[in-house]
């Protein structure tokens, strides 16, 4: 029998679109945990809002970057091409943006 990573996948556009959805939705997650997790937050957050730090929310914030980077290594087992042309040259200066348009 003949071992093919999309004989489980008969139709990889589809599986491609949802991972790279829960991506965009893990980095909302990870968006909001930052938002009420870190003093120097960048992104959207009232000037007063409550901040609450613990390990525990530093945890949670690396886990879910790994979900997000685990999820980035499946689209790249389904075959998509990277979005980071650049990133195996060392004599290149460029820094792709992040793909998917994610923030974290």
């Amino acid at each position: 029998m003949e071992s093919n990573s999309n004989s489980l996948n008969p139709e990889p556009e589809i599986h491609i679109r949802a991972t790279k959805t829960l991506r965009q939705k893990l980095d909302a997650v990870l968006q909001d945990l930052r938002r009420d997790s870190e003093p120097d937050f960048t992104g959207e957050r009232e000037p007063n809002w409550p901040v609450h730090r613990s390990r525990e929310r530093s945890i949670a914030v690396t886990k879910i970057q790994e979900a997000i980077m685990w999820l980035g290594m499946d689209l790249k087992g389904l075959g998509t091409p990277t979005p980071y042309p650049q990133s195996y040259n060392p004599e290149s200066p460029v820094v792709e943006p992040t793909a998917d348009g994610l923030t974290l």
